[in-house]
């Protein structure tokens, strides 16, 4: 598990920001849950809650910081399947296949700046 200054250290390095109020979000519950506060917002689900509260890049941010944490990116009924343990990682997640989605989403961020500006939600 990744603290608040490796996730934001992370956004900054790949993303040019570090993204605070998205990890902040993310970990929010972690004082009243302890560790399985992720199935609350670690999950497909609550990425999207976080692009519509900040917009696309943020949303890049919380999938980056999902895929640290629980090397994939589960959705709610993963956690409430058990298809995931408490921390949202499945028995076959390898960091080595985690590393590969992250290099993508870095990939697709690329591209996408060179096809114009994202849209933020204010």
């Amino acid at each position: 598990m990744a603290h608040l200054y490796e996730h934001c250290y992370d956004c900054e390095r790949w993303l040019g920001r570090d993204w605070v109020e998205v990890h902040i979000w993310l970990d929010e519950l972690f004082s009243e849950y302890g560790p399985a506060h992720r199935c609350h917002r670690h999950h497909i689900e609550g990425i999207e809650e976080v692009r519509q509260q900040w917009g696309n890049e943020a949303a890049i941010a919380a999938k980056i910081h999902i895929l640290v944490d629980c090397w994939g990116l589960p959705s709610k009924a993963d956690y409430e399947n058990r298809f995931v343990n408490q921390f949202g990682q499945a028995e076959d997640s390898t960091w080595e296949e985690t590393w590969k989605m992250i290099q993508e989403i870095r990939n697709e961020r690329d591209v996408g700046r060179k096809n114009g500006p994202q849209p933020h939600a204010v």
